[in-house]
């Protein structure tokens, strides 16, 4: 079962590259590695917690996921995010995030270890598969975490909007699956505190 949204809520895969290095990204390499966590195991994040509960069926963890995504959603935000419709694009072998972002609660004032994490990823990746014996495609594949393995540090007030443009090159990438998700993250707890998603930029 898969659940989209169809809102600011982002999944996006850290691959292994053990088997298949074609699909492996530095960016995505680094944060899992913080994460503390194996990149080929189907697992969960909230509020920077692991929370991956015993599977006995394979199949069984997407509902059990798709409870935890659903209660963190219902919690209150602290900040308001969106995508800059003209200045999100592909240009000249570069991508280009425009980033708004309202704060709507005065407790972003005391958060010192803010990152703007923006990952830039294929949303279908073709691969050779030894166990089916035939190609097939990979989704939501990391290329590039922009800034470095944690994002771009960054400070928020309540009361007043924050506007940037974040650049990376997309050189080697086939520009018209290249998607960016983009979250506010807190450091020290790892909490993510809001994301947003543009699958396809090209589009």
């Amino acid at each position: 079962m898969i659940v989209d949204y169809q809102d600011s809520l982002a999944g996006v895969v850290y691959y292994s590259a053990e088997m298949h290095p074609e699909m492996e990204g530095r960016g995505g390499r680094g944060r899992a590695r913080w994460y503390g966590v194996g990149m080929e195991l189907p697992l969960a994040f909230f509020d920077g917690t692991r929370r991956a509960p015993q599977i006995t069926i394979r199949d069984s963890f997407y509902p059990i996921y798709q409870s935890l995504v659903d209660a963190s959603r219902a919690q209150k935000t602290v900040l308001e995010m969106e995508l800059d419709s003209v200045q999100t694009r592909i240009e000249s072998g570069y991508l280009h995030v425009g980033v708004h972002i309202t704060s709507t609660d005065s407790v972003v004032d005391t958060m010192s270890t803010l990152r703007l994490v923006a990952v830039v990823f294929e949303d279908s990746v073709p691969y050779y598969s030894f166990l089916r014996g035939e190609t097939t495609y990979a989704r939501m594949v990391v290329r590039e975490v922009i800034g470095d393995s944690l994002g771009v540090p960054l400070q928020l007030r309540f009361g007043q909007d924050f506007d940037t443009v974040l650049t990376a090159p997309v050189t080697g990438y086939s520009f018209g699956r290249v998607g960016v998700a983009v979250s506010v993250q807190e450091v020290a707890n790892r909490a993510v505190l809001q994301s947003v998603i543009r699958r396809r930029v090209g589009n």
